[in-house]
């Protein structure tokens, strides 16, 4: 079998030398970022690994391909309708780095917290004055944890990972999830997502990108978040108008916006780049030495067993628009 892996132009999840060459098994993997329509006719199987789009043309140039998977848990940036016009299998690697997910996003959520941004900010200026560094800022005096409300919007296997996490430091935890009427776990308090917006005061985002879910937060509901609240995300960054979020911050309506996704990413406006309040990381929130290896290796894994006619892994549908509450990778 010849399997193609199409890794990132963002970043490379494959090691050079890593997968290229003939395998033990008989099987023959290329690795590339810019995949050739000579490569693309040739391969039997593909993985594409994140910001790799699969469309019609990548499709149309995939004449022997049998199956794909996409290594990532978001399956937005696939043509699933042209995938099976072609009768190709598909399948995405299902939950990878919840736990580095949910670490990270927590890491987020206190870093808001105590406006480590603020105190960040002015001693780089040569402050040393907690007085005078931001802690009056939109939101208001800092609250300690017990006394501030965290909100969880999906409660996924990474939502719940974050809840439990939260627990802990005694926030006061709600969530919103149309897949739960009530609480799975016993962590968090269900709410509607009108309520949710409403009463947080610190908003962390869960969501698959769906049609459903894409720029949910625009000017409408912006302007519904409890006034100086905070808002995370470290799922998809079309979840979020970056231009309505920018006049939200500017307004004071949003206090902080710390992000790990950002739409159209890396090309982020320099505005929401450079923006006092916003903290960003590059999409990393997944990123460890285990959720590296064990992505890679389950996305092989997958395509080969899919090739081999055994059963497939196939992406889970628990929110609308065929996806999962929770997506990272």
């Amino acid at each position: 079998m010849k399997i193609l892996m199409i890794d990132s132009l963002q970043v490379n999840y494959v090691e050079h030398g890593e997968f290229d060459g003939l395998r033990d098994d008989g099987c023959e993997v290329k690795v590339t970022c810019t995949p050739t329509p000579g490569q693309l006719a040739w391969a039997d199987g593909i993985v594409a690994f994140h910001s790799v789009k699969v469309d019609s043309v990548l499709l149309a140039q995939a004449s022997r391909c049998r199956a794909l998977v996409k290594a990532t848990t978001g399956v937005d940036d696939v043509d699933m309708t042209a995938l099976r016009a072609k009768g190709i299998r598909f399948a995405n690697i299902g939950q990878v780095g919840v736990e580095e997910v949910a670490e990270h996003s927590l890491a987020l959520v206190l870093l808001a917290q105590r406006r480590l941004l603020d105190y960040f900010q002015h001693t780089l200026l040569g402050g040393w004055c907690w007085r005078e560094c931001g802690t009056q800022a939109p939101g208001g005096l800092l609250k300690p944890c017990n006394e501030t409300v965290l909100g969880v919007l999906g409660y996924g296997a990474i939502g719940q990972a974050v809840a439990r996490r939260a627990a802990a430091f005694g926030y006061q935890l709600k969530f919103h999830d149309p897949a739960f009427a009530h609480c799975p776990d016993g962590v968090a308090q269900a709410c509607s997502f009108e309520a949710l917006l409403a009463q947080a005061d610190i908003l962390t985002l869960h969501l698959p990108l769906t049609s459903a879910t894409h720029h949910l937060f625009n000017e409408r509901n912006l302007a519904r978040i409890k006034p100086g609240a905070v808002l995370v995300n470290t799922s998809r960054g079309g979840l979020i108008d970056s231009d309505s979020l920018l006049r939200a911050l500017d307004s004071g309506q949003v206090s902080q916006a710390l992000l790990d996704v950002v739409e159209h990413e890396p090309a982020i406006l320099p505005a929401l780049r450079t923006h006092a309040r916003v903290a960003l990381t590059p999409h990393a929130a997944f990123c460890s030495q285990r959720s590296l290896s064990t992505l890679k290796a389950r996305a092989l894994g997958t395509l080969l067993a899919m090739l081999e006619k055994t059963p497939s892994v196939t992406a889970n549908k628990r929110w609308p628009q065929d996806q999962e509450g929770d997506a990272h990778v």
